[in-house]
């Protein structure tokens, strides 16, 4: 493909994946967020801010004028534990407990999109009142965004290798995407390729059917076929790591994919993060380098 792939794509990074630790600590988190949105390499990048209102004072202000779009991820939500699917009213109000403080995170750093992932119960195991609870999630959560103009950003996950999520398979994204939207704007799909080996759905078929409502990509990688492997699963090895799944031949296919969709085009540039842990003894910035290299080369294939 001739010219930079920049003039098709904001590219970005999530932070809170590049840097592991901060989950442990607060300090580390912190640090880091506030030299990663220094940058030069991005113009959009994906975080979630660390517990403790001396850090948020921070890093609010920090990140509002860093002069970057962004989008808040719920990664600290117990996903596995408290369902966003929840049916009785104390799931309800312990949920929401949680997710009002997010949002209200969100909107203090002038996010664009709020990123969830639906949780338990898995796609397998999963009720009719699951999924209508789920759609009342979802109205709900929507009608929250609204007023400070965020978006809300579901990301499928696997049903039955790792997370074990609720959602799951595109087509049921897609007719969960349709029920939203008729009667919210607000709602999207960011769509994690690494995701996709481990929900058993092919790159090219996956967007083409996402594509009505793409809002944010992400790429990456996963371990799938060695069980045995320490990084089998969902754990974000960076792209090419060896045993993943994703390298630059498959980078390839997803780009024109994404190309022939129109998520990347000159007149609307997409958001396409790289969301990875750093190579095994290797710094974020040679890990960042290598993943954007692939990248570029993936382009000149096209």
């Amino acid at each position: 493909m001739k010219g930079d792939i920049r003039e098709y794509a904001k590219l970005g990074l999530v932070h809170h994946m590049l840097y592991p630790e901060c989950v442990q600590s607060a300090e580390i988190h912190a640090a880091t967020l506030l030299e990663f949105i220094e940058r030069t390499d991005i113009e959009t990048f994906d975080c979630c801010l660390p517990y403790g209102a001396e850090f948020r004072r921070r890093l609010v202000p920090a990140i509002r004028e860093c002069g970057k779009s962004v989008c808040f991820a719920i990664h600290f939500y117990p996903l596995r534990t408290l369902p966003l699917a929840a049916k009785t009213q104390e799931e309800r109000d312990k949920c929401w407990t949680i997710l009002d403080d997010m949002i209200g995170q969100a909107a203090s750093i002038g996010a664009e999109g709020f990123i969830f992932g639906a949780g338990t119960p898995s796609f397998y195991d999963a009720s009719a009142e699951d999924f209508a609870a789920f759609d009342r999630f979802c109205d709900e959560l929507c009608t929250k965004l609204k007023g400070h103009g965020i978006t809300a950003m579901l990301e499928p996950f696997d049903m039955d290798i790792d997370k074990k999520f609720l959602y799951g398979p595109i087509d049921a994204c897609v007719k969960l995407a349709r029920r939203i939207t008729a009667a919210h704007e607000n709602f999207g799909f960011e769509l994690d390729m690494a995701h996709l080996p481990l929900m058993r759905e092919e790159f090219g078929s996956a967007i083409r059917r996402s594509a009505p409502y793409l809002k944010r990509v992400h790429l990456g990688n996963c371990v799938l076929k060695d069980r045995s492997h320490p990084r089998w699963g969902d754990t974000h090895p960076p792209i090419g790591f060896a045993g993943g799944e994703i390298d630059v031949p498959e980078l390839v296919v997803i780009l024109r994919e994404l190309l022939d969709c129109g998520f990347l085009d000159q007149r609307r540039r997409g958001d396409l993060l790289v969301e990875m842990t750093p190579f095994p003894g290797k710094s974020v910035d040679f890990t960042v380098a290598d993943n954007f290299a692939r990248l570029e080369e993936a382009w000149r294939r096209l």
